[in-house]
C-alpha cells in the first residue's frame, strides 16, 4: 500500500465501529460527537446541538477521555514494541497496534515474527481496545460521592 492509503487505513481502523457492535475502535459516535464539537467551537457555540437536541457535557467528555486515552495506549504500544523489535518498521508496528487496538485482524504481515513480549503487548491492546481504556479507569478508581459545593470556575487560556 501506499503511504496515504496506509495513513487512510490507519484512521478508518482508529474510529472503528459503530456502538453496542462488536467491533473495537473509538466508535464513530465518539467521533462524530469530537468533530461536531470542534465545529461547535469554531463556530462561538458554548454547547454541542445536533437534529434538534443538544449533546450532554458529559458526552463530550467522555468522548475526548476516550480518544485521548486511546491514543495514549497506542503510542505506549507502539514504544512498548519498537523496544523490542528493532528490526521492524515503525510504520509495519503502527499499524499492528491500531489493528489491535480496533481488534480489525488486519496485519502487514510482521506478527508472527513478533518476540513474545511484543505479542503480550499486542494481545493486552486488543484487550483494551476490546473493553476502552475509559470503562478501565473508572472500574479501578472508586467513584467519589455528589459534594454539595462547587468551586468557582476559571477559564483557561487554550492555545
Amino acid at each position: 500500500m501506499l503511504f496515504p492509503t496506509t495513513m487512510m487505513v490507519f484512521l478508518l481502523m482508529w474510529i472503528g465501529a459503530s456502538p453496542a457492535s462488536t467491533g473495537g475502535g473509538i466508535k464513530t459516535s465518539t467521533f462524530a460527537i469530537a468533530t461536531l464539537n470542534m465545529l461547535s467551537l469554531a463556530k462561538g457555540k458554548d454547547r454541542m446541538e445536533v437534529f434538534g437536541r443538544e449533546i450532554a457535557a458529559i458526552s463530550v467528555r467522555r468522548a475526548f477521555a476516550v480518544i485521548s486515552l486511546s491514543l495514549i495506549v497506542i503510542g505506549l504500544g507502539i514504544m512498548a514494541i519498537s523496544l523490542f523489535e528493532k528490526d521492524k518498521n515503525l510504520m509495519d508496528i503502527g499499524f499492528e497496534c491500531f489493528s489491535a487496538y480496533s481488534t480489525v485482524g488486519l496485519s502487514l504481515g510482521i506478527t508472527a515474527d513478533l518476540a513474545n513480549e511484543s505479542r503480550l503487548i499486542i494481545t493486552a491492546i486488543m484487550f483494551v481496545g476490546r473493553v476502552s481504556m475509559l470503562t478501565i479507569i473508572i472500574a479501578v478508581f472508586r467513584k467519589v460521592k455528589s459534594k454539595n459545593y462547587r468551586y468557582p470556575t476559571e477559564k483557561l487560556t487554550i492555545n
